[in-house]
């Protein structure tokens, strides 16, 4: 009987209250940080939170939810956790400073997190807001009456299975690459599985014109490339993946567009990002060659090719 009073009791005190509800955001948190932040970003909020805890202190049955938000920004550095627990970072160093500031009741703190896979500072955010809805307070008693003694302040979630059209990724490229015949500025373009695995294919070709001498002729040539990689990168902090794949390589005269000279196998060796946007791979080509005038290509197994290009990634999240 006494805890259908006390609810009763507490429904004309809401009811008797401010129609509208109390709400407190704080965005902009810096990348990769969860409730290691700077005091100083919540100075400019602290009166608006003041007001959020004298309706708690008015109201000892409401209660402030209080969210942590992270967005998709994915980063390299000074990071101790995924972006999920970045999010409950934030909800907790907003909850401490209501509980030790502002002397908020912890029971009345109820502590939500949101993920979301948008970039931008306005998702990575700390929120409080006062649930002033009549149909919770019967639970909310449950709540407070059954607590253990030490109670955990977050609400736990369940690992949700990932769709796999999600992992899938697109990315695109240009750059330089090396050539047995020299340089050749090239395209690719790869998809991706999570970021690990990405299955490239790359074109090249030269728009200017070399000389290359045959049969005592002085011939206009151009150089082209196509082959495909497959790279593995399979540690998310190491920038740093494993390529495999086969390479083709023609000096190609103009007058006939035939090749003079030809280049192709297989292709080993590394591909690392120190930035983001920037790869640089070098592999070993144990190709073999050959000119026009041969009929049987020789092998050359000499040869290192290196190339170095800036990418653009839609899509595959981890």
């Amino acid at each position: 009987m006494t805890k259908y009073t006390v609810l009763v009791i507490g429904c004309l005190a809401l009811m008797a209250g401010p129609a509208l509800s109390q709400e407190v955001v704080i965005d902009g948190f810096p990348v990769g940080v969860g409730g290691d932040v700077n005091q100083d970003i919540f100075r400019e909020y602290h009166s608006d939170l003041k007001a959020v805890a004298d309706t708690l202190h008015k109201y000892p049955l409401a209660r402030a939810i209080v969210t942590g938000g992270a967005d998709g920004e994915r980063y390299r550095q000074n990071h101790d956790a995924k972006n999920p627990g970045l999010a409950l970072g934030r909800a907790h160093v907003l909850r401490s400073l209501l509980v030790n500031e502002f002397d908020v009741d912890s029971a009345q703190i109820v502590i939500r997190t949101h993920h979301v896979k948008t970039r931008g500072a306005r998702f990575r955010f700390a929120s409080v807001r006062i649930a002033r809805e009549l149909s919770e307070l019967e639970a909310r008693l449950d709540t407070v009456e059954n607590r253990p003694p030490v109670e955990k302040h977050f609400i736990e979630t369940k690992e949700v299975a990932s769709d796999p059209i999600e992992s899938l990724g697109l990315q695109f490229g240009a750059g330089l690459s090396s050539s047995p015949f020299g340089v050749i500025p090239i395209v690719a373009s790869a998809v991706t599985w999570k970021r690990v695995v990405y299955v490239e294919g790359i074109v090249g070709h030269t728009f200017w014109n070399n000389k290359f001498q045959f049969d005592g002729l002085d011939l206009d040539t151009k150089r082209r490339l196509i082959g495909g990689y497959v790279i593995i990168r399979p540690y998310e902090n190491l920038p740093v993946g494993v390529v495999g794949g086969w390479v083709r390589t023609e000096e190609i005269a103009q007058d006939y567009y035939e090749y003079t000279r030809l280049s192709e196998g297989l292709v080993l060796g590394l591909r690392a990002s120190p930035l983001e946007f920037l790869s640089i791979t070098g592999a070993y080509n144990p190709s073999k060659r050959r000119v026009a005038s041969d009929q049987i290509s020789g092998a050359e197994n000499d040869q290192f090719m290196i190339s170095v290009m800036a990418h653009i990634l839609f899509g595959g999240e981890k």
